[in-house]
């Protein structure tokens, strides 16, 4: 196997910083001292802190649809949706919880994110259609994010989000 890449070693460094701490501290600075690396390669392969963190974005959001791909159903969908999320709960807030235009990233990333993801529950849902595709989503997303902030709080259990999801 090949040896990352400095703008992968970069990505892959802020995604770690993200895993670790969560978004609070995305300078340049703490992002290359994840990777590594030195501040000049964020200029050098990203032009700004921006790009980086963009990238990332779609880093984090490429792992979230990949997770969801083998699912051959909606209880698979939402297993494996809830699954990420306790997986990688800092990156899932900061796809589904970040506040982008703080980052300067381009909030159409959310939005493709989601159009992705409901692309796939409409394959997946028999029969279903976009709308009611995005409704499946909804209820789930909702779920899992109460689910996620509930545990990053240290309350897991203050609401019964296991009871919505098993709705489906």
């Amino acid at each position: 196997m090949t040896s990352p890449t400095v703008a992968e070693q970069l990505v892959l460094g802020g995604r770690d910083l993200i895993s670790r701490e969560g978004t609070g501290d995305l300078s340049v600075r703490r992002l290359v001292e994840a990777a590594g690396r030195s501040t000049m390669c964020v200029y050098s392969h990203f032009g700004n802190r921006k790009r980086l963190l963009a990238e990332v974005y779609r880093s984090c959001g490429d792992d979230l649809v990949a997770a969801l791909t083998k699912a051959r159903n909606a209880k698979d969908l939402e297993r494996d949706y809830a699954a990420y999320a306790r997986k990688e709960p800092r990156h899932y807030q900061y796809l589904f919880a970040a506040d982008l235009d703080g980052f300067g990233i381009d909030q159409k990333l959310r939005l493709d994110l989601i159009a992705s993801v409901v692309d796939l529950a409409a394959d997946r849902l028999e029969g279903a259609s976009k709308d009611e595709a995005l409704t499946w989503w909804l209820r789930v997303h909702g779920a899992v994010w109460l689910d996620t902030v509930q545990r990053l709080a240290g309350d897991p259990d203050r609401f019964d989000t296991a009871a919505v999801l098993g709705a489906g």
